[in-house]
């Protein structure tokens, strides 16, 4: 499971009592050991083994207790169709507790590991693909019914410009620099000149985007686990929302499958990720081109998220995110097309 590196302001961090207590509400026996799993970005999780068994305890930060029943419910409602999707336990008919105005869930320990995208097989990656198309089509049967289009809006230059400016400030404001303000600096002086030199191949501003539907919401290596081969569990879902069909794809393969430096994608894995995904639950290639060419807009234009986390929050614990995202965007912006022929390779 995935925890929270950096949390939000005013968070208790759960001690072995408030666990205990946790445990008492949903009846899982007397807390005998209890680790921390460090893994991930989002929310915090502990492997907890109880006289009763292995558990899996998670103190929601990313969505409320509302959210996370709905969230509950799709997944149990997932699982009884097949999927891979571990279900909470439930208990007094609910699947969430609140301690000392926390949020906590628990499901039983699901065995398996994280395997990089880069580790799998050519198999393997158009299996990976074809479970995400499966849970997208069981996703529509179980949930309200979704819009087939959604309004996209787009990030204009202007924007992107003062977003830059923002943090460019902030660095020069910093009384004494060090290596991070000083790589910082230089990349975003980067990312300016790239605005500068792609402001014409920004996406139609606000258009109907189709396909769309439920998506997970972020498909990648750390809310999967392997285990003989094969996925055993699709873990936190909590961005459970209606979403372009092509981004989650685009998106997913692009995390799952990255080198992390200036050696860019996988191309021939994103290849088999796709198919794998279009032969189970058929996309266009001028929607999923469309897709693509939208994120990486996105990239171009907006995806700053680790600086607002270093300079906004003082949290550097996604500071090395940055880096490698530099290093993609500057790879993908000079292959856009073979990114792009990848996806919709048939």
């Amino acid at each position: 499971m995935r925890s929270h590196s950096a949390h939000p302001a005013g968070a208790p961090t759960p001690n072995q009592s408030t666990l205990q207590q946790v445990a008492d509400a949903f009846g899982l026996g007397l807390v005998v050991s209890a680790d921390e799993v460090t893994e991930g970005l989002m929310n915090r999780n502990w492997r907890v083994t109880t006289t009763l068994g292995e558990w899996a305890i998670k103190q929601v930060l990313d969505v409320d207790a509302a959210a996370a029943r709905r969230q509950h419910r799709a997944t149990a409602a997932l699982a009884r169709l097949g999927l891979p999707v571990p279900v909470p336990v439930i208990a007094d008919d609910d699947s969430v507790v609140i301690v000392d105005g926390a949020v906590y869930a628990v499901l039983p320990w699901a065995n398996g590991v994280h395997r990089h995208g880069l580790t799998l097989t050519m198999d393997e990656a158009a299996a990976l693909g074809e479970l995400l198309a499966r849970l997208h089509t069981a996703l529509a049967e179980i949930m309200p019914l979704a819009p087939h289009h959604l309004m996209v809006s787009v990030t204009d230059v202007a924007t992107a410009h003062a977003k830059i400016d923002r943090y460019l400030n902030l660095i020069t404001e910093r009384p004494d620099r060090d290596d991070f303000d000083r790589y910082a600096e230089t990349q975003l002086h980067h990312r300016r000149r790239l605005l500068e030199q792609t402001a014409d191949l920004r996406p139609a501003a606000v258009i109907p985007v189709e396909p769309c539907g439920y998506t997970h919401g972020d498909f990648q290596y750390l809310n999967l686990l392997w285990n003989r081969g094969s996925v055993s569990a699709v873990l936190d879902w909590d961005r459970l929302d209606v979403r372009p069909l092509g981004l989650e794809i685009a998106r997913s393969a692009t995390l799952l499958f990255g080198h992390g430096d200036e050696r860019g994608l996988d191309l021939d894995r994103i290849a088999a990720f796709s198919t794998g995904y279009r032969q189970r639950r058929p996309v266009a290639d001028t929607g999923l081109a469309d897709a693509v060419h939208r994120l990486w807009w996105e990239r171009v234009s907006n995806d700053l998220w680790q600086l607002r986390l270093h300079y906004d929050r003082a949290d550097t614990s996604c500071d090395h995110l940055f880096t490698s995202a530099s290093a993609l965007l500057a790879w993908w912006t000079t292959h856009r097309d073979a990114v792009t022929a990848a996806f919709t390779r048939s």
